[in-house]
């Protein structure tokens, strides 16, 4: 098997549709299909799937559809504010989108970050999708022969750490990357990613693909939302691989920040990220998919400010007080 090798030159080493939605359908080739809103139906697809939207397909007919839900954007604009005066963040951008059928909204959405970890959820996606159509692709196995000084001490370490000398298969090593978030398994793996795959992936979701190779390069929230929510979707990858990512990254090693505001028992599929050191100014996000019983929305929060705690505890909050919106009146 050949490969081409790209490394990312950005801070990514840092530890760290429902169809019908708005009246508009995702299809694979990533073009949105306009759909007028009352006359979409909605079908049920296998209940195999846990992670993935239980919504198939949507079909136009004169059939009804989840009733618009209440838009809460000022609410949280108004916690927001509170909330950077108490814990003296610099910003704090987040993206809401509730996957049954109601609206979808942002606060300070356009403020841009340094994606970091994040993009760790990428790269597996552009894995899997190649495997798609690469028979055998994740049981290739990669030796680690030494660990990469990537010149930065993260606050979050893995807890299980690749061995020296060993081999590990491109499956394990994306386990390792998403579950553990090892930067050291990010860097076997995407030295051996052909970089159309990811560009080709960034431009689905119309995000930036600077990020890529541009270490100053930045990306907003909204951007970012877009690689969950198309994985929600399973309009980029197969329903089994969409669901076997989800599945992942509901495994994620990180039980603050955005899980930590909603109940032990409720699912929550994420990936977090870090940047900055030291005294320098700091960022912390954390993104994903909650699965509210019948009623999934998507959160995505990305802060910055002085103190790392604080900025975990900003997110916290900032996802109890959505959950507490989506199991109130709303």
């Amino acid at each position: 098997m050949s490969f081409r090798v790209f490394s990312f030159s950005i801070a990514v080493f840092t530890t760290g549709v429902v169809c019908g939605v708005f009246g508009y359908r995702f299809v694979r080739e990533g073009t949105f299909v306009d759909i007028p809103e009352d006359t979409s139906r909605q079908i049920r697809q296998n209940s195999q799937y846990v992670y993935t939207n239980p919504l198939l397909e949507c079909e136009v007919a004169q059939g009804v559809i989840d009733v618009q839900k209440e838009n809460f954007q000022k609410d949280l604009e108004s916690f927001v504010y509170d909330l950077k005066q108490r814990r003296t963040l610099t910003n704090e951008s987040i993206y809401f989108r509730d996957l049954n059928n109601g609206p979808a909204f942002g606060v300070d959405a356009r403020e841009e970050f340094f994606p970091a970890s994040l993009l760790k959820v990428p790269v597996m996606m552009a894995y899997y999708r190649w495997a798609e159509s690469e028979p055998g692709l994740l049981g290739t196995e990669i030796l680690y022969e030494a660990p990469k000084d990537f010149g930065m001490t993260p606050t979050i370490i893995p807890r299980e750490q690749l061995t020296v000398g060993q081999s590990y298969t491109v499956e394990e090593l994306i386990r390792r990357m998403i579950v553990y978030s090892d930067n050291q398994a990010l860097r076997l793996l995407s030295s051996r990613l052909p970089l159309e795959k990811l560009r080709d992936l960034f431009k689905i979701v119309g995000a930036k693909d600077e990020v890529l190779v541009d270490v100053n390069a930045q990306l907003t929230v909204k951007e970012y939302a877009g690689f969950f929510r198309i994985l929600f979707n399973s309009s980029y990858l197969s329903h089994d691989n969409s669901e076997k990512a989800l599945r992942l990254l509901a495994m994620t090693d990180y039980d603050v920040a955005l899980k930590a505001g909603v109940p032990r028992e409720v699912m929550v599929s994420h990936k977090f990220g870090e940047a900055g050191t030291g005294d320098t100014e700091r960022q912390l996000h954390d993104c994903g998919i909650v699965y509210f019983p019948g009623h999934p929305y998507l959160a995505c929060i990305m802060t910055r400010g002085k103190d790392m705690d604080a900025l975990r505890q900003a997110i916290e909050d900032t996802s109890r007080f959505i959950y507490d919106k989506i199991d109130g009146p709303y």
